[in-house]
């Protein structure tokens, strides 16, 4: 049950990742820009010694109730504090993991029970969570298992100037074409739809769907899923009244005199959607998941081992999902 007005409920994330930096990066700039009050759900000892490696002074409260979040933000981070292993910037350390996985739950159980408006999660490193025993190909897949949800969660990467959906996720390219189905594209196009609606105050959203192959297909030439798959979809979504158009070539459809002509692009794979949107929106870019019962979002961009408390991140697109968790759920209706 989504609750309006609430602080929104940040996982910690990989802490030996970039999440510790941007969490303090984007807390201290709260007097200069709309930061929303939010709740960290992590290592109050990581904060404070990932802050005094970056030499930021800052200020921690240990909450024990997120209704405490609110008077605390001003003049601190408020946090539910997890314990964590020691932890070295870059270094990710295996008994770090479940705590990882209880900053998910814990934030999930937050927004399930209207206590938060939403979540942000920090990020994680897939191959580091699946070699510790996680059956999840990302945070989305587990979200939607969190939430007990029956349908495919939907991952949308949106910014000011493009919101784009890859139909598949992570999943090699040659596993691409045998994973389309009719089906898929119904479901996400719908979802998508509905939760524009919902979060994003569209009421009518246009949508274009891209091939799968070049010149999406040449009409059988190079390939015949556009024939047999795509546009079956497309026509059944049109019969339901979906103000949909495809399929698009590709290799056309980001270009700045289309990407005016519609609020959403889903794409038939990973990089055919995300390759776009990182090149026009690469710092502000915000990962967002549709279709569960709760508002999800995350920064575009992984745990970056490498720039861990060197002072050398770049919060914007932290401080863009955060700003999107809080203001799509008061837009919700």
């Amino acid at each position: 049950m989504i609750k309006k007005n609430k602080p929104v409920a940040v996982t910690m994330g990989d802490p030996s990742g970039i999440g510790p930096d941007i969490t303090i990066q984007t807390w201290m700039k709260r007097k200069e820009l709309t930061v929303p009050n939010f709740v960290y759900i992590g290592s109050e000892d990581v904060l404070i010694k990932r802050a005094k490696k970056l030499g930021i002074p800052i200020n921690t409260t240990l909450i024990n109730s997120i209704n405490d979040v609110n008077d605390a933000f001003v003049e601190s981070i408020p946090i539910l504090n997890i314990e964590t292993k020691d932890v070295e910037p870059g270094i990710p350390l295996n008994n770090n993991y479940h705590s990882i996985i209880e900053s998910i739950n814990i934030a999930v159980e937050l927004a399930i029970n209207g206590e938060a408006s939403s979540i942000c999660t920090n990020p994680v490193n897939k191959s580091f969570l699946n070699n510790n025993g996680f059956e999840f190909l990302g945070q989305t897949e587990y979200l939607s298992y969190l939430c007990k949800n029956i349908s495919q969660p939907v991952m949308m990467l949106a910014s000011n100037k493009l919101k784009v959906i890859p139909l598949t996720r992570h999943i090699p390219i040659k596993k691409v074409s045998e994973a389309i189905t009719k089906k898929l594209i119904i479901d996400t196009v719908t979802i998508a739809k509905n939760d524009l609606v919902k979060y994003f105050n569209i009421s009518n959203p246009s949508i274009y769907i891209s091939g799968l192959n070049p010149h999406s297909g040449d009409k059988g030439l190079i390939g015949s899923e556009e024939i047999e798959i795509i546009i079956p979809a497309i026509n059944k979504l049109k019969e339901s009244g979906v103000l949909i158009k495809g399929p698009v070539a590709a290799d056309s459809m980001f270009h700045s005199d289309i990407i005016k002509d519609y609020d959403l692009a889903i794409c038939m794979y990973h990089d055919q959607a995300l390759i776009p949107i990182k090149t026009i929106s690469f710092y502000d870019a915000v990962n967002v998941t549709l279709g569960l019962p709760l508002f999800r979002t995350s920064p575009d961009h992984g745990t970056a081992y490498e720039l861990a408390g060197s002072g050398l991140t770049n919060c914007r697109s932290f401080y863009e999902a955060l700003l999107l968790a809080s203001n799509s759920t008061k837009n919700y209706r």
